[in-house]
């Protein structure tokens, strides 16, 4: 129990290191504007590159993870990691640090991608569910801890400490993982010069613009030229990316993945089970702002949901060991349509209103850490030997897509009214409609899989 153990809080660590930098440098934003005097539409690309490049590379990171040894794949990821945050560190204009978050993010794709596929390859499966509640209660940790961590050295240190704060800690964490993660070589020969060309740029071209395009709708407005033209190509390179992978005998992943209806099913519910949950928790900053919340106030308001979700989702891993995981699932969105819907009832413009919000983020905290984990050890079921890259760069690619999609659509719903009031319920009300459509799907799937 105890090597499995320390294999897991490798993989786990990780996933904190990634979510950890995904949030860091969100109160940073205003320092970055004075540092390097730029207008603050740009400040924003610090965060966005780093999403971009995370995103567009995991596909070739996943087949990848399929071909080379999966310990030396996730080493290497947490080795550019630790280097492109050092670079960031050191930055003395703001294009160098662009590029050396964009550098983060191919360092942090290759560990999530190899972490997810290191649960099914390495612990045994009755520890399979375990291992991914330990995980999502790592990634939790890292999004409360980064804005927190993030404003206390903001205070205290200069700006750069946010990125220089993963070398020290990368390198401890590197020497762990080489100790604790045992070698198992891959049976498949792979050569670089293998990989898959036209697959990798359609892929990366696809995933670019989809993200530039859910990242940018707000400052661009949703029918501009530029944003639909970048969902035009994007789904344009999509279809011919899948054409091509389907006819080819080494292709960059498993693209046959999506011939098996529940795989294909559960995608889609996974993406659209999601929006709520990020653009729930987008939307409920600037709905307590209208109720006279303090930035401070509302920063320890949303730890209650933090505080429910990292049990639960510890609790929920172990539990899809003895129970089949469609069960749980299928109980935590039925839990997120009730949330969803609630809200947008009794949801107020008043200092009364906080109690609703409050409820909201206990519902949503018991549905979520219901859901995620035993939907990570689903999902992951359908990996064998030779694909298990190809699952985990899809379901990663499934989350990074419900996590922009879920903020643009909340978003774009609330601002469609004039009274706020009904801003706030339309969108949350639309919320809970999505998980319902989530569950409608995560009942047609076969439920024997365990």
């Amino acid at each position: 129990m105890a090597q499995y153990a320390f294999i897991v809080y490798a993989f786990a660590l990780s996933i904190f290191f990634v979510r950890f930098d995904g949030y860091i440098v969100n109160l940073a934003m205003p320092t970055f504007v004075n540092c390097f005097g730029i207008p603050i539409g740009q400040v924003a690309w610090i965060a966005v590159a780093y999403l971009l490049s995370q995103t567009s590379s995991i596909m070739l990171f996943g087949h990848i993870c399929d071909k080379l040894e999966l310990k030396k794949v996730f080493l290497y990821g947490l080795l550019v990691f630790i280097i492109s945050s050092f670079f960031c560190g050191i930055s003395f204009n703001f294009p160098m640090l662009i590029v050396s978050r964009c550098v983060q993010g191919f360092g942090g794709s290759m560990m999530l991608v190899s972490a997810y596929a290191g649960m099914v390859m390495y612990l045994p499966k009755e520890k399979v569910g375990w291992g991914f509640g330990v995980m999502t209660v790592s990634a939790a940790l890292g999004v409360l801890l980064g804005p927190v961590v993030g404003g206390f050295i903001i205070n205290y240190f200069s700006w750069n400490w946010i990125f220089l704060i993963n070398v020290p800690l990368g390198i401890m964490g590197w020497i762990f993982s080489q100790k604790a993660i045992p070698h198992i070589s891959s049976a498949n020969k792979f050569s670089f010069w293998e990989i898959d060309g036209k697959g990798f740029v359609l892929s990366t071209s696809a995933l670019f613009l989809l993200f530039y395009a859910l990242n940018t709708v707000k400052d661009n407005g949703l029918f501009s030229p530029l944003i639909l033209g970048c969902v035009f190509f994007s789904l344009l390179f999509f279809a011919v990316f899948y054409i091509i992978e389907k006819r080819l005998q080494n292709p960059l992943l498993d693209i046959k993945l999506f011939e098996n209806r529940d795989f294909a099913l559960v995608m889609v519910a996974t993406i659209v089970g999601f929006l709520l949950f990020f653009g729930g928790e987008f939307l409920l900053p600037f709905y307590l702002t209208y109720n006279g919340f303090s930035p401070a106030q509302i920063g320890l308001l949303l730890m209650c949901f933090s505080i429910v979700y990292m049990p639960i989702g510890l609790y929920s891993g172990v539990l899809s060991d003895r129970v089949t995981p469609w069960k749980i699932v299928c109980w935590a969105m039925l839990i997120a349509v009730v949330t969803g819907l609630v809200f947008a009832a009794t949801l107020s413009l008043s200092p009364q209103g906080v109690w609703a919000a409050v409820l909201f983020m206990v519902m949503l905290a018991v549905a979520y850490g219901l859901f995620f984990s035993p939907m990570n050890h689903y999902i992951m079921n359908f990996a064998d030997a030779d694909n298990r890259g190809s699952v985990s760069a899809f379901y990663n690619t499934a989350l990074n897509i419900a996590m922009a999609l879920g903020v643009v659509l909340l978003e774009a719903i609330y601002s469609a009214f004039a009274s706020p009031l009904i801003g706030f319920r339309a969108a949350y009300f639309s919320g809970g409609v999505f998980c319902l459509i989530s569950l409608l799907i995560l009942g047609l799937l076969v439920r024997k899989r365990t």
